[in-house]
């Protein structure tokens, strides 16, 4: 259903995503004690990259809601701002099985690769860090405002410019 709505756009791209593993499962159930195995809405979904900015993402969001809601299954949306993770995610519901569907631009999503690839194999600094990790989880933050800036006039430049100000915005922010 994803794919057809967005086939004739060409500034997204779907990003397939495997169900969660079984120790993601287990960590999550760990950070969070009050939930619950048939609660966790994000076991099996996609992910969007835009490939611009926040009024983009909004657009789609508002396409892909509208896509599951005309198929009557229930969708929740969710803006996730958090510890400079940014991203709207999109939770439908059919048949008591929850799909998580992640709507990131494409600084979002470069955030979110970089804390990947330097989270340890606990994840504390995806999970806001520990008080070691305090310094770089700042550097990071600031990093996150700074994509938030270039994302919100994304729309008002060229792609190759919009990926310009990022590269920038790293150079200025982690550069040291």
């Amino acid at each position: 259903m994803i794919q057809d709505a967005l086939s004739s756009r060409d500034d997204c791209t779907l990003t397939k995503r495997k169900r969660k593993t079984q120790q993601s499962i287990v960590d999550k159930l760990k950070r969070q004690p009050r939930l619950r195995l048939p609660q966790m809405q994000d076991i099996a979904g996609c992910r969007i990259v835009v490939q611009g900015g926040s009024q983009v993402v909004q657009q789609i969001n508002g396409l892909i809601k509208y896509v599951f809601a005309s198929q009557q299954w229930q969708v929740e949306p969710k803006i996730r701002d958090k510890d400079g993770y940014r991203a709207i995610h999109i939770i439908v519901k059919a048949d008591k099985k929850f799909y998580e569907i992640q709507l990131r631009t494409y600084a979002q999503d470069i955030w979110a690769n970089l804390i990947e690839s330097l989270c340890d194999e606990k994840n504390t600094l995806k999970y806001g860090g520990t008080r070691r990790e305090e310094p770089l989880m700042n550097r990071l933050k600031l990093l996150a405002d700074r994509f938030l800036e270039i994302d919100q006039k994304a729309h008002e430049v060229i792609y190759d410019d919009y990926r310009e100000q990022i590269k920038e915005a790293i150079r200025d922010v982690l550069s040291d």
